[in-house]
């Protein structure tokens, strides 16, 4: 056995994740041919912040994640990340997904490369944080693996785990009065979750799982033609501008049969745009989502929305129930 191994971790946490869809954490030249720590620690930290925000907690990203140097009282994290993806296997992912656009626009499609499969284990260490702070990070933590996903590219689909055990959280209790969020932050707040359930069975190939995902964002994307070019890209992502508000994953074992999620955070950007918006975008979303993609995948199906939006009145209690605590 290494040296290493023998060596003392103070786990906190331990989560044994498993990939529903495939994980992908990109690196140099995004070859994505190692699991990189940053790419999971980030996606974690921005999860985390989103349900601060919604409860109204200026001081939490600053005291769980650090300051910049430029800051008064600076500090580094204090969340200390170990992985372990021994138990991960690299998988060669389509190169390219391609089919015709139904308006004749030529288009290159989404090219991917490689990814992991298996089971990837995280230890997450406290390192002073308030108990309040480190419920809020758990309780985030639950969130995020229940509805969401980690990694990159999880608005083409990869990085929706599972786990066996979540990790034991008390309930959210609200302060007194009503739950007052962040303004001009975006906040879980101001996400939704969508579950959609199909009884046919899973495909066996990954690029039959992958492109259905890519059609369900594209059947939502282009809800948002003619004459929204702004808002479209604002919300699906546009290079060198905005990352993705809305993100589709690709197929995952349900049951007998499979399913998808699509979630997302409107608006997601600080200072916020579009804002006003929110209501009408919700609705296209809606309704796009009811009709699903011309080439959507066979058999009944169920379609589960939840919008955050709809409980702010009691907006702890949505929260301990999307992270699934019983009170």
């Amino acid at each position: 056995m290494p040296v290493l191994d023998t060596l003392h971790i103070p786990d906190d946490v331990r989560l044994d994740l498993h990939t529903l869809t495939p994980l992908y954490t990109g690196g140099v030249g995004q070859h994505g041919d190692q699991i990189h720590p940053s790419g999971l620690l980030g996606g974690i930290r921005r999860f985390s912040c989103l349900l601060a925000a919604a409860m109204g907690d200026p001081e939490f990203e600053c005291a769980v994640w650090g300051t910049t140097t430029g800051a008064d009282d600076h500090y580094a994290k204090r969340v200390g990340l170990r992985v372990d993806a021994r138990d991960l296997n690299k998988i060669t992912l389509p190169r390219q997904i391609h089919w015709p656009r139904s308006d004749g626009v030529d288009r290159k499609g989404w090219f991917y490369n490689v990814a992991h499969d298996g089971t990837l284990r995280l230890s997450l260490t406290r390192r002073g944080i308030s108990d309040a702070h480190w419920q809020l990070l758990l309780l985030a933590l639950r969130i995020q693996i229940r509805h969401a996903a980690f990694g990159s590219r999880d608005q083409w689909g990869l990085g929706v785990l599972a786990i066996d055990d979540l990790p034991t959280v008390e309930p959210l209790t609200a302060p007194m009065g009503n739950v007052n969020p962040l303004p001009d932050r975006p906040g879980l707040h101001h996400a939704f979750f969508v579950h959609v359930t199909f009884n046919d069975p899973l495909p066996l190939d990954w690029r039959a799982r992958l492109e259905q995902g890519l059609r369900w964002r594209e059947k939502l994307r282009n809800s948002f033609r003619p004459g929204m070019h702004n808002l479209r890209h604002y919300l699906f992502g546009e290079l060198g501008q905005y990352g993705s508000a809305i993100n589709v994953s690709a197929l995952y074992p349900h049951g007998q049969g499979c399913a998808l999620r699509i979630w997302g955070v409107i608006p997601h950007t600080t200072p916020p745009q579009f804002d006003g918006q929110r209501g009408q975008v919700v609705q296209t979303l809606r309704q796009a989502m009811n009709q699903g993609p011309d080439e959507v995948w066979p058999g009944e199906r169920e379609i589960v929305w939840q919008d955050d939006a709809e409980h702010q009145a009691d907006l702890a209690t949505w929260i301990n129930q999307r992270a699934g605590v019983v009170i």
